[in-house]
């Protein structure tokens, strides 16, 4: 089918877009990075565009489906970027996808960031009520993002909320961890004892894939995507670093005076009105310092989801690509 990737000069859009390629789709790749999307879409229609500003009847022309790969994904940042980027631009593209009348299947990739709560959790599955106070404007308005997709009925909408996506051009996770190592020690809320799942982006891939053929009765349904491998914060990390060849040294630090700290850190970043991201946030500390699993059952048995690389082969195949850059 003829398939539009958007945020295809990103990190997981470029990957999406690559394998349905290989797959045998049309795919027609939209970016904002001309540079970027031009390098990363080999065999596809490129056609840079921003989703908030540009006339995207031109991206959509002939789509029998849409993977809305395209955000705004960081923990700090001003409120109304996020509202453009992760809900305006939704909103813009579902209206080009209703008018085109050719797409049937709209693919949009959320974020388990929803779920987050000052507190342990395992097993987590979709069933969401959202919170009276959000962590960040990002979890919100991806929440935001994923009520107006689920409101186009017509459209055949599947959500995807992958936790914590990994693999080479990652750049959000890994390189943040990696500068925080990088200072010579790296503080560990709770002693890094938290669970948590990350996923690797072929997985994240497979499950798009899956999406995009699933049958009609799925159609308005949100899905965890992770590896379903559960692991605990300080093995994570250290067989990271270990892979790519990154010493630190582990400082174990109680999840209150983490907290606090991260919360002075963020306050002195807001006085200054710095547009920098601090190093150390409170939701980056939330993620370390607080269990929180998820459960794939759901993507299992209604999309036939199994994660096909393993933590272990993930790693090593990021570690190749780290070693190359």
């Amino acid at each position: 089918m003829r398939v539009l990737v958007t945020g295809a000069s990103g990190f997981i859009g470029s990957h999406v877009a690559a394998s349905l390629g290989e797959h045998g789709h049309r795919v027609v790749a939209s970016g904002r990075d001309w540079s970027r999307l031009a390098a990363t879409s080999a065999g596809a229609a490129a056609i840079p565009a921003d989703l908030v500003t540009d006339d995207l009847s031109v991206l959509v022309k002939g789509c029998e489906a849409i993977v809305h790969c395209a955000a705004m994904a960081s923990p700090w940042g001003p409120r109304d970027a996020f509202w453009r980027q992760n809900v305006v631009a939704t909103e813009r593209l579902l209206a080009a996808a209703d008018a085109s009348g050719s797409v049937r299947r709209f693919v949009h990739i959320s974020s388990p960031s929803i779920y987050f709560r000052w507190r342990d959790q395992i097993d987590v599955a979709e069933e969401f009520v959202p919170p009276s106070r959000w962590i960040t404007d990002y979890a919100e308005t991806k929440w935001v993002a994923e009520t107006r997709v689920v409101a186009h009925r017509g459209l055949g909408p599947v959500i995807l909320r992958p936790r914590a996506v990994f693999g080479p051009r990652d750049t959000a996770i890994v390189p943040r961890l990696v500068a925080i190592a990088r200072r010579g020690w790296f503080p560990l809320p709770a002693g890094g004892r938290a669970w948590t799942d990350v996923t690797y982006v072929d997985n994240v891939v497979d499950s798009v894939r899956l999406a995009l053929k699933a049958p009609r009765d799925v159609e308005g349904a949100a899905f965890n995507i992770t590896n379903g491998e559960p692991v605990q914060v300080h093995d994570l990390l250290s067989r990271l670093f270990g892979a790519i060849g990154v010493r630190t040294r582990y400082v174990r630090i109680p999840r209150f005076v983490a907290r606090c700290g991260a919360t002075a850190v963020e306050g002195l970043a807001r006085a200054r009105r710095a547009a920098a991201e601090p190093r150390v946030t409170s939701y980056g500390i939330g993620l370390l310092g607080y269990s929180q699993t998820l459960t794939i059952a759901a993507a299992r048995q209604r999309l036939g989801y199994t994660p096909r690389i393993s933590l272990d082969e993930g790693l090593h195949r990021y570690a190749t690509w780290w070693r190359t850059t």
